[in-house]
């Protein structure tokens, strides 16, 4: 079950990869911002399955990309959001 956080925390970690310049990343540099930010390991789990039922995160889909996500359309609107 997703805490009161996580649609917080998901936007926040959005937000992050992009101002780093990371729109496509691997799941554990993903995993590596959101520690930065100081999420725990549960945490990031629920941020992440938010962020993709959300359709903000999706597969990568280039390459041989097993791992790695892409911040969709809707995944930047939701970051530039919460500014």
């Amino acid at each position: 079950m997703a805490s009161q956080n996580t649609p917080a925390d998901a936007k926040r970690l959005l937000k992050a990869l992009l101002d780093r310049g990371n729109p496509t990343a691997p799941e554990n540099r993903i995993t590596q911002v959101a520690a930065g930010m100081g999420l725990n390991e549960g945490e990031t789990g629920t941020a992440l399955k938010y962020a993709k039922a959300q359709g903000w995160l999706e597969n990568a889909k280039f390459g041989h990309t097993r791992g790695w996500l892409s911040i969709t359309p809707a995944g930047r609107a939701a970051a530039e959001e919460s500014q």
